[in-house]
């Protein structure tokens, strides 16, 4: 597929596929011809045998092949189809029209069949004159085939591509907000929270005042540097519990002498 070498940018190319048939069909209608709606309004070929519209005047009967292509040019491929499909219905002549351009083959192709006629954008355009933008509040398709005799209404539809574009556009914009709404949610339930009860245990427990141990009434006095570790370790073992001696045995005689000695004060003071 080869991408056109000029695009469009009007009314004509944001119509829909149903709508560009109907809008051919409305001008030869004009000209004078019988037309036989066979499309289905989607692009589809196959349901009406690669024909969109079957024209009759007098004794001429043509097919009309309609391709609303704004993005590519239409192949040979197409052109050679139709040529197969005018000899099977026994068509006197044959048109494709599309709404863009043609590659330089299918225009080849076309020149080496006088019967066949190949009608593009800048033609068409020409020949429907100006067409009214889209609107949304558009009639039913079915409501167009009672144009026949009369002017040419307004041709609108009610879901063009930029439209479909703009919505998918909205919504995607919407759910996304909806998403980062419901990310942030998510974010201070589970972390913000608990980061905020974190700081708050912290800065109660700073405020608690600090309890010194209690210091021992048994415990050495600093006045001694001198004693090591195990000094006061044996210290305060042995004010802790002091040496008993049991059973020594001591002679009645000694006893004796003991109580018959002065005391050591009178001694002392005699001296």
């Amino acid at each position: 597929m080869k991408s056109v070498r000029h695009r469009h940018d009007d009314a004509l190319s944001r119509v829909t596929w149903g709508a560009f048939e109907h809008l051919v069909a409305e001008h030869f209608r004009r000209q004078g011809y019988r037309v036989e709606h066979t499309g289905t309004g989607d692009g589809s070929t196959l349901a009406g045998g690669g024909i969109d519209l079957k024209l009759t005047r007098d004794q001429e009967l043509v097919v009309v092949q309609c391709k609303h292509w704004n993005s590519f040019q239409v192949p040979h491929d197409d052109v050679h189809q139709l040529i197969g499909v005018m000899h099977t219905v026994g068509a006197t002549g044959a048109i494709v029209i599309s709404s863009g351009e043609f590659t330089t083959v299918a225009i080849e192709a076309a020149a080496k069949f006088r019967h066949i006629k190949l009608i593009d954008g800048k033609t068409i355009r020409a020949m429907l004159g100006p067409v009214p933008e889209p609107m949304d509040d558009a009639p039913a398709f079915a409501e167009i085939a009672a144009w026949a005799g009369t002017a040419r209404p307004a041709v609108r539809h009610a879901n063009t591509r930029q439209a479909r574009i703009d919505r998918a556009s909205a919504i995607a914009a919407v759910a996304a907000v909806l998403v980062m709404s419901g990310a942030l949610v998510v974010l201070y339930t589970f972390y913000i929270r608990e980061i905020q009860q974190a700081q708050m245990a912290k800065l109660l427990e700073t405020r608690q005042p600090t309890v010194s141990p209690p210091q021992t009434a048994a415990s050495l006095p600093s006045v001694l540097p001198g004693l090591t570790s195990a000094m006061r370790a044996s210290i305060e073992t042995a004010r802790a519990h002091p040496v008993v001696v049991h059973g020594t045995p001591v002679a009645r005689d000694v006893v004796a002498e003991w109580n018959d000695k002065p005391p050591v004060t009178a001694t002392i003071k005699d001296q």
